[in-house]
């Protein structure tokens, strides 16, 4: 009886989630200026969709130091291959149906500020350093 009660609630929730997602795609789709994959991060603020490269509004990554920067560079790598939608220079996730209502700039700021927040204690560098993620020329 619980299981058969727990299924129901599961099965009526995923069918609002995938009726909800499926309509906010409709409505919004048109509005997007074009959708494609990440083919390329050229920098922080700048990444290819396939051949055209968009200037992400928003981001900043000037107040990074010389190991922060490297590290942002290789953690957005993640991003190559991802599938998105455009509207003017703020990029979005596709996710089959939907989309991230927190755009890809606003992801890469935080992680940013993030970073920022870290140099301020003084030992960014040799953490990254330590766990891996830089290299030993990077981590001065």
């Amino acid at each position: 009886m619980k299981l058969g009660l727990a299924l129901m609630l599961l099965a009526v929730s995923l069918s609002g989630f995938i009726i909800s997602n499926g309509t906010e795609m409709n409505q919004t789709n048109s509005s997007f200026d074009m959708s494609g994959t990440i083919t390329k991060v050229l920098s922080p603020s700048s990444i290819v969709i396939g051949t055209v490269a968009v200037h992400l509004d928003d981001v900043d990554a000037s107040g990074l130091n010389n190991c922060a920067y490297p590290y942002l560079m290789r953690d957005l790598e993640y991003y190559i291959g991802k599938n998105v939608f455009v509207k003017g220079n703020k990029v979005y996730l596709d996710l089959i149906g939907a989309y991230n209502s927190v755009s890809v700039n606003e992801q890469i700021q935080m992680e940013i500020l993030s970073l920022e927040k870290d140099q301020e204690y003084g030992n960014l560098c040799e953490s990254l350093y330590y766990e891996g993620y830089l290299g030993y020329e990077e981590r001065t």
